[in-house]
């Protein structure tokens, strides 16, 4: 048997040899790799089907640069080894960043060869003009929504990446495949509490809210007065800048008075400014230790923000009676803290907020008007100031450009004054204290001045119309000059150097630190591959490294937060702040970052680069459970740590996952402990390796690491 075998494998061999030629020719022939690629990378990476044009619909829509491979005959292709098979996608992608490089250089002149013999190279960065039409943002579509985000966005920053672009899209195809309704409803955890799009969490306002029968029924709302007292005080204290700028503490005060001798007395709206205040103050209590205390929390705030819209609505905000704006900002600040990432909805209330406000005139400046007193004139001045700040800060969260332009409204900076200098009686408002005295509206007009600066920023970044170089830095000049003219009391400080103020006032300096950042991120982020064309100096190195610098601060800052949150931290009791705004902007950080490793544009900076993304990725990994950008963040950086190289497998992910949840279950849950553990006593770190590229680039879909975890 094993002769004959051994025989007629024999004679297979020789009759294989003995193929014609021509035969041979025609199997070379049609082997995939011949073929003519009549698509272009990108639809052949995601094996879509391509229309052939240039560029074609996937990439326009997308995006994406459109780049067709020249098609050779057989006969020219030289036989390919594995290895260079598997570096061909590498050279598609060194290709395709060669495109966008070349995109975003300036054109050069064309040459006039009659009478010309050269052409002087620019000595000025005014000459240089940069296409902001080449950064289009990022487009998702699909059967349930079209969501587009502006290039200066997270999410656009993190699909230039093709690398981690291609995994996110995977894991929202194999998310949707297995669970199309909770994919697009939400998601609910073993506890019963909802994500942000469940029902339960979705805007009150926008989605429809029972309406009250009557005043009565509002007010049976309320709890205790001595608990009403506790939550009034906390709003105060603890929301100093959101209370400075929507009540006057005195008048206030007379009104809560009147309130309790005559509940019915006082108007709807009044009574709806009351709610929210009452929410807010539970938003901004201590974090719950137990699950018991926190579903009490939740129910309250359920019921506040209820009865504060039943309230709008029974009051008809659209007419913008008096407390009016007031009660429907902090209803919009309410919705936002409430949600742990960004979320459309707000953006919408963002625009009826500031529609309202218009409505109500309060984008002119009060001197314009005699029927306004110098106390409500001053009030409205810092209303719309947080109206401005709320315009920048969650319409570039959502990716989009603001609604308020600075040549639509002349209402002044608010004056340095506290709310004891201000009331009713008063004919002619105080001359402003000088601004080395912190007053109740110190904050507001240090961030509206930075805010200014930051609508100019979003006004250029967002334009159609091409800038020149010489642009940019005048703007980058305004930024740095608002930073200047913070008052001396919120200038940033080291944390060692604050230990003696407030953790109001600790909290508000480095708010205004992170807006600087922000606008040094979206200002520059543009340039951070731009290179400079046929000119002896770098022109965009400035701008490179101020992006940079700015996103390590930003991590930084992030880092401090993460330490000085955390009990018997500095800033405990303000860790309701920490929330998807400031996150939105530590987001950028970490892509920005993540780009430039992915890039190996990290120079002499590769280490402290890689230390930042380790830092922040244990950040967003200890936020994960609660938090789809986190659970996100948490992905790319671990890709692009272990694409950067170093040891075999980035091990800290694990420690960093068990440390986690140590944490998260203080303890308590041995048994998701002892899993998590075993992955280190029964998977070598060498098939962790192989597991997380799996995983991470499809080479086998059906396995999952988290799986393997749990």
């Amino acid at each position: 048997m094993a002769q004959s075998a051994l025989s007629t494998t024999g004679t297979f061999s020789q009759g294989r040899d003995n193929v014609e030629p021509t035969l041979a020719a025609r199997l070379s022939a049609s082997r995939r790799r011949d073929k003519p690629q009549l698509s272009c990378g990108l639809c052949r990476r995601r094996k879509t089907r391509c229309d052939r044009q240039q560029p074609c619909a996937t990439c326009s829509l997308r995006g994406h640069p459109c780049v067709y491979l020249a098609n050779q005959t057989s006969g020219v292709i030289s036989r390919q080894t594995a290895g260079d098979t598997a570096s061909l996608q590498d050279r598609i992608t060194d290709l395709e960043r060669l495109v966008l490089t070349l995109s975003s250089l300036p054109m050069k002149p064309k040459i006039n060869t009659v009478g010309v013999t050269s052409i002087p190279s620019p000595t000025n960065n005014g000459d240089t003009v940069f296409d902001d039409r080449l950064e289009t943002g990022s487009m998702r579509v699909s059967a349930s929504k079209h969501q587009y985000v502006g290039s200066d966005h997270w999410a656009a920053i993190l699909d230039s990446i093709a690398d981690l672009k291609n995994h996110f899209d995977r894991e929202e195809h194999l998310m949707l495949a297995e669970s199309p309704i909770q994919s697009l409803d939400g998601d609910s955890n073993e506890d019963g509490v909802f994500g942000p799009q469940h029902p339960s969490q979705r805007a009150l306002l926008l989605y429809g809210c029972r309406p009250a029968s009557s005043m009565a029924e509002i007010l049976s709302g309320l709890p205790p007065k001595s608990a009403v007292d506790r939550y009034v005080e906390r709003y105060f204290s603890r929301l100093d800048l959101v209370a400075s700028s929507s009540v006057h503490g005195p008048s206030f005060i007379e009104e809560y008075d009147k309130f309790w001798t005559d509940p019915e007395s006082v108007p709807i709206m009044w009574v709806g400014l009351l709610y929210s205040m009452l929410c807010l103050a539970i938003v901004a209590s201590d974090p719950a230790s137990h699950r018991s205390e926190q579903k009490q929390q939740q129910l309250q705030i359920d019921l506040y923000r209820e009865k504060l819209v039943q309230c709008l609505m029974m009051g008809e905000y659209t007419q913008g009676g008096q407390h009016a704006l007031e009660t429907f900002t902090n209803y919009v600040y309410i919705e936002f803290r409430i949600r742990d990432d960004a979320e459309k909805d707000v953006w919408f209330l963002l625009g009826l907020e500031v529609n309202l406000a218009k409505r109500m005139g309060y984008h002119r400046d009060p001197k314009h008007f005699n029927d306004i007193n110098p106390l409500q004139g001053e009030m409205r001045r810092r209303v719309w100031a947080t109206i401005l700040l709320g315009d920048i800060l969650i319409s570039g969260q959502m990716g989009m450009p603001r609604m308020i332009r600075d040549h639509e409204f002349d209402t002044a900076e608010p004056r340095n004054l506290n709310d004891e200098d201000l009331n009713r009686s008063m004919v002619v408002i105080p001359k402003s204290r000088p601004e080395t005295e912190h007053t109740t509206a110190l904050g507001i007009i240090a961030r509206r001045r930075i805010l200014i600066a930051l609508g100019t920023i979003s006004d250029l970044t967002a334009s159609l119309v091409p800038c020149s170089y010489a642009e940019i830095m005048r703007v980058d000049a305004i930024l740095h000059k608002a930073r200047m003219s913070i008052p001396p009391a919120l200038q940033m400080k080291s944390m060692a150097a604050s230990v003696t103020d407030s953790p109001q006032t600790i909290m508000a300096r480095i708010f205004l630190s992170h807006m600087f950042y922000k606008g040094q991120i979206m200002l520059h982020r543009r340039f951070l591959f731009a290179e400079t064309a046929s000119q002896p100096r770098d022109t965009f190195s400035y701008s490179r490294n101020t992006c940079l610098e700015a996103s390590l601060a930003m991590l930084h800052i992030q880092k401090v937060l993460d330490e000085e949150t955390c009990p018997g931290g500095l800033l405990r009791m303000m860790h309701w702040r920490v929330g998807s705004i400031m996150n939105h902007q530590f987001l950028t950080a970490t892509m920005i970052l993540c780009s430039l490793v992915h890039r190996k544009h990290i120079l002499n900076r590769a280490g402290e680069i890689i230390s930042a993304l380790r830092t922040a990725r244990s950040i967003w990994m200890r936020r994960g459970d609660g938090s789809r950008e986190a659970k996100k963040a948490t992905q790319a950086v671990s890709i692009v740590l272990a694409q950067a190289g170093g040891p075999r497998f980035d091990t800290n992910l694990f420690v960093e996952r068990d440390n986690f949840v140590a944490v998260s279950n203080n303890g308590t849950d041995n048994g998701h402990l002892t899993s998590s553990n075993k992955v280190h006593e029964e998977i070598g770190f060498d098939e962790m390796e192989t597991i997380f590229f799996v995983e991470t680039f499809g080479l086998d879909h059906g396995k999952r690491i988290d799986d393997i975890i749990k």
